[in-house]
């Protein structure tokens, strides 16, 4: 490791052209990507994951039971502790490892083709708006980068049949799984290509060296199971069940679990084949095929670089001038994983392999259509940078449009976090509209005394039967001005709305009202200055004084149960995933696994400078 960093730092002292142009862009995609997370607003699977790594690593749990993964977890739990509970720290994984894709896309094209269009490729990876939207509190960014890692290091182990590649390269894919479990399916495509590799040569993959160091890649790579093996092998082995994935996969204990999970879409889900390609689908309700769903994600998210990439492909296939490797690569690359997600799940996040790995191609394209203008018009310079400026203006002013949330403007969500630390006395009691999605309190609330609105009546009804004396105490109440805040069903609950209409009420005859959150309006472009007017208002504070109990405060600090978990893991004895081991095997078995989570959450961090080792070194 020492020598790496020293290798580092000489190569930033040593900065040609190249590398200034590297590290700019890096800085491009840092900043857009900063200014993401701290803006973007927030969906279900967030309002689930940032408070799943709550205490993720003092649990000493192993995965997660929805994700059969627990990377993600253990990292942002530690950026919790390094930064606190804020929209940044839920989204630093997305940040670092979303910037560095950046590096890792680059030295993928400089795999198959020449310099200028590996820098390209990076500087559109830099500003792809599908990628920086997915700056999200989500496994899928992180878990990308580990995979393009793996799948560089394997072409180059092709090139250069050094056992070491082929290791480092285990490692990756290893992370990647652990990440999420999906990489998987990349495994088969990179045995696929180094099939390919090995026949375009005339050699045999399959030759007694090849074995060894193919074998090598699998059992590195199959370390990074055994935290989810053996949390599923001790929890049936205790319990008689597994988590959702291997329960879903197995079916194992269903009639056990089907208490914990039943509500949950995959625990009955089955791939559609018939609804990938002819529509109808059992996992979607739509008449369109859902391989055509997966691929407009990409195309509606990032329409440049998809009809760029698209453009680039018929050249790779038409053209003399290239060769077919990325071509075939790009084949089997999506080969697996494109129909299998497709088939089963089809949210937009998933597909971010698709997007990356067709920039390339669309790096390509502009360089053939910046060759064809160069020669039309004979401009006495390079077009190169003119057409990418205005490029990356194009994709800035696209990032203003209502495809998924803002990046320009801060959501209500950030704004209720930064008025909680800023404004709210650390003991005081925040009361949250139950308008308000669940998910979107806690999280916002976390690490303070706060209850839902409908808890905080039912409390407050029952006032006489809590220990303690009555006591003036501070209270912020956050009211839903919209009447559904993330929810989406409360049109449907008349009488609940009332309720919730009258406690607001309450607030504003007994207290005052103190801010006014706003946000972009989803359905509208947004621009920072010009698009001032049109911000939407959200949430109302209110603060007030009112005789309770502090015991009732006490109560209001308690953890809250939040998808089957308790926030934070406490007591860990008391989840419903908690497994007892039986004998001294179970017991090593156990501590092998967490040596191995605590590996990888090293392992991870350590792959920040060496990617930028890999792409600055001579």
């Amino acid at each position: 490791m020492e020598n790496i960093v020293e290798k580092l730092i000489d190569g930033i002292f040593e900065l040609s052209k190249e590398k200034i142009a590297l590290l700019t862009i890096l800085l491009l995609a840092l900043v857009l990507r900063i200014m993401a997370a701290i803006n973007l607003g927030v969906n279900a699977d967030d309002m689930h994951f940032v408070t799943d790594a709550i205490g993720f690593l003092s649990s000493e749990k192993l995965v997660t039971w929805s994700m059969s993964a627990g990377l993600w977890h253990a990292v942002t739990d530690i950026f919790y502790n390094l930064i606190g509970f804020t929209q940044l720290a839920s989204r630093s994984t997305a940040v670092i490892f979303g910037a560095l894709t950046v590096f890792i896309v680059y030295l993928l094209s400089k795999e198959f083709f020449n310099k200028k269009v590996s820098i390209i490729s990076a500087f559109l990876v830099a500003i792809a708006t599908f990628h920086i939207k997915n700056t999200t509190a989500s496994q899928d960014v992180m878990a990308m980068f580990f995979s393009l890692c793996a799948i560089v290091l394997f072409i180059q182990a092709l090139k250069n049949q050094k056992s070491y590649f082929y290791m480092i390269s285990g490692i990756f894919i290893g992370l990647a799984i652990y990440t999420k479990v999906y990489p998987l399916l990349f495994i088969p495509s990179m045995l696929l290509y180094a099939l390919y590799y090995h026949k375009k040569l005339n050699k045999s993959l399959f030759s007694k060296s090849n074995i060894k160091r193919i074998s090598l890649f699998i059992i590195v790579a199959f370390i990074f199971t055994i935290p989810a093996l053996t949390h599923n092998y001790l929890l049936y082995k205790d319990k008689g069940f597994l988590d959702l994935q291997f329960t879903r996969t197995l079916g194992l204990g269903k009639n056990i679990s089907a208490q914990y999970y039943s509500w949950d879409h995959q625990f009955e889900a089955k791939n559609d084949w018939r609804g990938l390609f002819l529509g109808n689908s059992t996992n979607y309700g739509s008449p369109t095929p859902t391989l055509w769903v997966a691929l407009n994600f990409v195309r509606h998210g990032d329409p440049i670089n998809f009809y760029l990439g698209i453009l680039g492909l018929c050249l790779l296939i038409f053209s003399r001038k290239y060769p077919k490797d990325y071509l075939i690569f790009f084949i089997l690359t999506i080969i697996f994983i494109l129909p299998f997600l497709a088939s089963i799940i089809l949210l937009p996040k998933h597909y971010l392999f698709l997007e990356l790995i067709i920039i390339p191609p669309a790096a390509i394209a502009i360089t053939e259509i910046i060759s064809k203008l160069n020669g039309l018009f004979k401009f006495k310079k390079d077009l190169t940078l003119p057409i990418l400026a205005l490029l990356g203006l194009v994709f800035l002013i696209w990032l203003g449009f209502p495809y998924g949330d803002h990046v320009y403007g801060k959501s209500h969500i950030a704004q209720m976090i930064e008025f909680k630390e800023d404004n709210i006395p650390i003991n005081s009691l925040i009361i949250g509209d139950s308008r308000i999605y669940r998910g979107r309190i806690h999280w916002a609330f976390n690490s303070r005394p706060y209850l839902e609105g409908i808890t905080f009546i039912e409390m407050a009804n029952s006032l006489e039967n809590l220990p303690g004396q009555t006591t003036p105490i501070e209270v912020f109440f956050f009211e839903c001005i919209p009447d559904d805040c993330g929810w989406g069903t409360i049109r449907d609950q008349p009488d609940f709305n009332a309720t919730m209409e009258q406690l607001t009420q309450f607030f504003k005859k007994e207290g005052k009202l103190i801010e006014t959150l706003t946000e972009p309006n989803w359905d509208r472009t947004y621009y920072p200055i010009i698009s001032r007017n049109d911000n939407i208002k959200i949430i109302n504070i209110y603060k007030a004084v009112l005789p309770l109990k502090q015991s009732l405060v006490d109560l209001a600090k308690s953890p809250k149960n939040w998808f089957l978990s308790d926030i934070g893991y406490k007591p860990k004895e008391k989840q419903f995933d908690y497994y007892k081991t039986h004998n001294f095997l179970d017991g090593l078995l156990a501590k092998l696994a967490r040596f191995v989570v605590i590996l990888a959450v090293c392992l991870a961090f350590l792959s920040i400078p060496y990617t930028i080792y890999l792409t600055l070194k001579k």
